[in-house]
């Protein structure tokens, strides 16, 4: 009965389907189609951006993926796993890593000596630990995004 009422709620005929009174009908399609074409926040919300991420060492550890020279620096949501971070500084002589780790600070609400990259320093993908920070601020950094 569903599949048949989201084929006909296309056009805008409810007589169908079986069993139902009209009122009944046009408010079940109706519901029916409001599902179907779910706007993007709640796609969104049902499709939940995953960055993998581990609580230890009083920290938390997790991969990033940095896009330098960028027009300014910012947490740009998720990429592969990764959180992915825009950042303005170019990859010259550690210049994007040291804003990376400015960025980051300012984000947990923490010193920069708490954020430190464990590996990928030459990369575009690193993994980073910030000691003293917690999963949900980093879960409310990627729905914020």
């Amino acid at each position: 009965m569903q599949a048949r009422c989201f084929e006909v709620g296309r056009h805008a005929s409810f007589r169908d389907i079986p069993g139902l009174d009209t009122p009944a009908k046009t408010t079940v399609c109706r519901l029916l189609l409001t599902i179907l074409y779910l706007p993007n926040a709640i796609h969104d919300l049902l499709f939940l951006r995953v960055i993998q991420y581990s609580e230890k060492d009083r920290g938390l550890t997790f991969a990033v993926r940095i896009v330098p020279r960028a027009s300014r620096s910012e947490i740009a949501g998720e990429h592969n796993g990764a959180l992915r971070i825009r950042i303005a500084a170019p990859p010259v002589e550690g210049a994007a890593n040291r804003e990376l780790i400015r960025l980051l600070a300012k984000s947990f609400r923490l010193p920069q000596n708490a954020v430190e990259i464990i590996s990928g320093a030459a990369s575009k993908n690193k993994i980073v630990h910030i000691a003293g920070a917690d999963s949900a601020r980093l879960e409310q950094m990627i729905l914020l995004k």
